[in-house]
């Protein structure tokens, strides 16, 4: 069926012509005055192509970035923008759940062409294999690197704002319980291990973080004033690429893989003194009477370090070893039969928050005491025993005067 006659486009319009192959070529000119073509098999898709692109050169957006792939886009933001915002180690997980969940899926679609549904067929190939948690920090992290690319200008809008923000299932994480975490607390004071008294009733007595008990010093123990400064954590930073290994153990800050600004202090190799989580972790704590008494026993800091625990040639303690120690712990002291059985270290944490719930303790001092800034986080520690329940509502009832 023949066309009408096609009015002539203005200036600024962009071109649409047909090559004599049949493909329908559009074309507008960019800022710099170079020419861009799209071509398209039928008039109408090169139509909409055309006037795609000519909404990108009017927002001020180069259509040839268009482009370039989310894997393509994910190794720059990685590169040049985040680590502008976040810490070290935080990047690295970002890298690896792009180089595992995200570019598998859609690293080879081009960015300006990305879609809700690409994304959400992401999430569902992520959550075929994996958790829902892992499958919704794919998203945020791909939300967070699409945001980037639209204040750039490399696209006219993030398309993970256009839908619905994937949800997780949470796990839970079981506290201890009273009897338990006594067993733990009678077993090292009882083991003649100073080391293992110290770290273990830290644990269980203040509900401090593993990286930042590994990586607490004793300038910021108080034993005259019975408190710790909790304001670092030990973490391990990724060196420079194709650093050689320098002679002496405390590496120079050039060695490693971080934004120039970014505090930290480098202890031994690539272990490093960071800051806290977040400036509400940084807290300090009293210490009851058998956490102090422990880390009296233990006497003065690490000839090399400063740090309270290190293994036995004074270096740091390596947390995957301190997480052995742990689960070995929970056989030790009989709470589980087999090392596999072990609760998860972080449920220290919970225990603290528990018991101190249930010792009617304000939730605002809860939170300080293990630095918790918001109380979404910190209720996700917290668990209620049906004993405290049940004397809950028992008041209730004796309120009412319904006792028979």
């Amino acid at each position: 069926m023949a066309r009408g006659k096609r009015r002539r486009r203005e200036k600024g319009d962009g071109g649409l012509h047909q090559r004599a192959d049949g493909m329908w070529i559009a074309q507008v000119w960019r800022e710099d005055g170079t020419r861009y073509q799209r071509g398209r098999k039928r008039y109408d898709d090169a139509l909409a192509e055309l006037r795609k692109m000519v909404d990108e050169v009017n927002q001020g957006i180069d259509p040839a970035r268009g482009v370039v792939t989310v894997t393509d886009w994910l190794t720059e933001w990685c590169r040049d923008i985040a680590p502008r915002r976040i810490k070290p180690n935080t990047l690295d997980t970002y890298r690896s759940c792009i180089k595992n969940n995200i570019v598998p899926h859609i690293g080879t679609k081009p960015i300006g062409s990305l879609q809700p549904r690409d994304i959400r067929a992401m999430h569902t190939k992520i959550t075929a294999t994996r958790s829902t948690r892992t499958a919704q920090i794919a998203f945020n992290i791909l939300s967070k690197a699409l945001d980037d690319a639209t204040n750039e200008r490399l696209i006219t809008a993030n398309p993970c704002g256009r839908m619905d923000r994937p949800e997780s299932r949470s796990e839970e994480r079981d506290p201890l319980t009273v009897d338990q975490a006594r067993a733990i607390l009678l077993h090292v004071a009882q083991s003649g291990d100073p080391r293992a008294a110290a770290r273990w009733s830290l644990a269980l007595l203040t509900g401090a973080r593993q990286a930042e008990v590994l990586g607490l010093t004793w300038d910021r123990v108080d034993l005259d004033h019975d408190q710790i400064d909790i304001s670092h954590q030990l973490r391990r930073i990724k060196l420079v690429k194709g650093w050689g290994r320098p002679t002496d153990p405390v590496y120079p800050r050039e060695a490693f893989d971080v934004r120039p600004e970014f505090e930290f202090t480098p202890v031994w190799r690539g272990a490093c003194l960071v800051d806290t989580k977040t400036r509400g972790s940084r807290r300090i704590i009293p210490l009851l009477t058998p956490v102090h008494a422990a880390l009296e026993s233990l006497g003065g800091p690490s000839p090399r370090s400063g740090l309270v625990f290190t293994r036995e040639d004074s270096t740091p303690t390596v947390a995957a070893d301190d997480t052995t120690e742990w689960r070995q712990l929970c056989v030790d002291a009989g709470i589980v039969a087999k090392i596999d059985d072990a609760p998860d270290q972080h449920a220290s944490r919970n225990t603290v928050a528990t018991l101190l719930l249930e010792a009617g303790v304000e939730e605002s001092v809860r939170m300080q005491i293990l630095g918790h800034t918001t109380v979404t986080a910190h209720r996700g520690y917290v668990s209620t025993s049906t004993d405290v329940t049940r004397a809950a509502l028992g008041k209730m009832e004796t309120m009412l005067k319904l006792e028979g």
